[in-house]
């Protein structure tokens, strides 16, 4: 019996699976193809491909963010765009703002964070401050909080080493501007495990809570005091109206940064 073979074997054959485009052209694919490049360059300037490149050696550096650049990549450029209009550098070590991979329907996605030390350079752009602050308030220090007057009294610990042995109670955000107007808000540990537990999403603390508690519950009171009292400048550069909207969102706390935070690490 003559045996049948098929005149192209290449057709019988398996394909083999392509390979995963690097971080660095799949990125380089969006910028061009949607027109983000340009965009880039419109916020930057001469920075862009030190930004640009900043962001390829973020997400080469978290798993995570791999992977949100495989599922969702357009949500890290959206997250990047972000931090650039607000002119915010996005490496970690500096603090000043973040874009955090967190989980949405099985997918990884991407969402840009402002951090501490970002919230305190937007207000410290303006020129208005002649002090601004975060303090916490240990255990024996807080007297009164008249809530008319917004008047604080605290008795505080003058030795450090003492003061270093008493457990934190509370914090307490504090400006004062050039022109002699100030404002002080406080928020006790209940306060802060309040808030928490009202803006994260599932059942537990996420991992940035739970590895520093104290960071984040500064950030908290400072985004409540400069949120409703404060002045702030963004410095846009040419941001557009939709970049100004969002950050000023994220400023105010009308955005859903405080609920994103508790998937702001894949665990």
């Amino acid at each position: 019996m003559q045996s049948v073979i098929p005149k192209n074997l290449d057709a019988m054959t398996p394909a083999a699976p392509a390979k995963p485009a690097s971080v660095q052209a799949l990125l380089n694919g969006i910028l061009d193809g949607e027109g983000f490049r340009k965009r880039f360059d419109e916020v930057l300037g001469a920075r862009a491909p030190q930004f640009v490149s900043s962001l390829v050696s973020l997400i080469n550096a978290d798993s995570a963010l791999r992977q949100a650049a495989v599922d969702a990549p357009l949500t890290i450029i959206q997250s990047a765009l972000k931090a650039a209009a607000l002119d915010l550098p996005i490496d970690p070590a500096l603090g000043l703002a973040y874009i955090c991979p967190f989980r949405n329907k099985g997918k990884s996605e991407a969402q840009f964070i402002i951090g501490y030390r970002g919230l305190i350079q937007l207000a410290l752009r303006t020129g208005a401050y002649s002090k601004l602050t975060v303090v916490d308030v240990r255990e024996g220090e807080f007297q009164s909080f008249d809530r008319l007057t917004e008047t604080l009294s605290v008795n505080w610990i003058e030795d450090e080493g003492e003061r270093e042995k008493r457990e934190i109670v509370g914090w307490i955000g504090y400006f004062k501007l050039t022109n002699g107007f100030e404002k002080a808000v406080y928020m006790s540990r209940n306060d802060v495990l309040r808030h928490e537990k009202k803006h994260r999403k599932g059942q537990e603390m996420s991992r940035a809570w739970r590895e520093d508690f104290n960071a984040m519950a500064e950030k908290t009171v400072l985004r409540k005091l400069l949120g409703k009292y404060a002045l702030l400048s963004v410095t846009y550069q040419q941001a557009d109206p939709a970049a100004i909207k969002a950050a000023d969102d994220l400023l105010r706390g009308c955005a859903e940064e405080d609920a994103l935070e508790a998937e702001a690490a894949v665990e």
